[in-house]
């Protein structure tokens, strides 16, 4: 090994502290990597010094660690350490809008197609459309909601509907509404999950309705390099999202206490309720500014919808989490 050079740490690898652990966000391969305490010093101690001064602190025994982290593509040798700046933290949104839920239930009133072509206005990429079981809506009626999506931003669109409907998502609907990702038919005789020769996932499952208080479970952590950077600024669950539940209130999500209107009052808007900053308020509460929160390593791929509460000058998750099971140390 060169003596000479220069390790440094990739800068698409953050190094992240957490109360119970510690744990490298590799944006690129979108990968979580939990280390040790001593680990995490380490490459904070060596990023951007030489072998030769590394060796020196720490003596030849870390050579075998350094060779590690270059098999395993977490750091790189270099001649000139200061070439590498970090990655950029700024945050661009293209649209105003860009996740939404419809419920639609026995009490639904709501113009529907109205509201979808709102949202598509609004940018909108993705929507979850939920048909509760006590619905009245017809097989004709969800048809028109997907033909309002044609042409539009959505990118992805998931459905969660009672089994009763299984009929009208028939492979020709898969094969003319490419957006549509997930179905999931609601009050199924058993519990399965496929995916269709459209890659649609299709889920089938016991319950009658959908439970919206969310269960925290390391695979429902995820990430980009975009979502990273927006999480250290923003709520990334709620941020640029809105929800209308089936009696057509507006609200952060499905199950938040507070609203912001009902879409039966003709002087509501959706997007006049998005741009308020009243509605947006929550938006910018990241994960860093939340009790708890704040101190875990996962802080930064954790996209919990749970409300939350101001109380004596700081900020609560109303649902948080008490255990997320760690992951094996791959990094010693």
């Amino acid at each position: 090994m060169d003596k000479s050079k220069f390790l440094r740490v990739f800068t698409d690898c953050y190094l992240v502290e957490g109360d119970k652990g510690y744990v490298i966000y590799d944006l690129t391969r979108r990968k979580l990597i939990s280390i040790t305490k001593i680990t995490y010093n380490v490459l904070k101690e060596i990023d951007g010094k030489s072998i030769d001064f590394i060796i020196s602190k720490f003596g030849n025994d870390i050579i075998k660690i350094i060779d590690y982290f270059l098999t395993e593509e977490i750091c790189f040798l270099t001649d000139s350490p200061t070439s590498f700046p970090k990655i950029s933290e700024d945050v661009y949104f293209e649209n105003e809008c860009y996740s939404a839920i419809l419920e639609i239930g026995a009490s639904s009133q709501y113009d529907y197609i109205k509201v979808v072509k709102e949202l598509n206005e609004l940018g909108c990429q993705m929507l979850m459309l939920s048909i509760k079981a006590d619905s009245d809506i017809t097989s004709e009626e969800i048809l028109k909601i997907f033909n309002a999506t044609t042409d539009s931003f959505f990118k992805c669109i998931d459905v969660v509907v009672p089994s009763s409907f299984e009929n009208v998502f028939s492979m020709d609907f898969f094969d003319q509404n490419v957006r549509v990702t997930s179905v999931t038919y609601l009050g199924s005789e058993q519990f399965k999950t496929e995916e269709n020769k459209n890659y649609v996932q299709i889920n089938r499952i016991k319950d009658e309705e959908l439970n919206w208080t969310e269960k925290f479970v390391r695979s429902n952590l995820t990430f980009t390099l975009k979502s990273f950077m927006e999480s250290k600024k923003y709520n990334i669950a709620l941020n640029r999202k809105i929800c209308i539940d089936e009696f057509g209130f507006i609200r952060n999500y499905i199950n938040h206490e507070e609203h912001f209107g009902n879409l039966s009052n003709t002087t509501v808007s959706i997007s006049q309720v998005l741009r308020s900053p009243e509605f947006q308020k929550k938006w910018r509460i990241s994960n860093d500014l939340v009790e708890n929160c704040k101190s875990c390593k996962f802080r930064y791929c954790c996209f919990s919808n749970s409300d939350l509460n101001y109380s004596n000058n700081k900020w609560y998750k109303v649902n948080s989490c008490h255990k997320i099971e760690p992951a094996k140390e791959n990094v010693n």
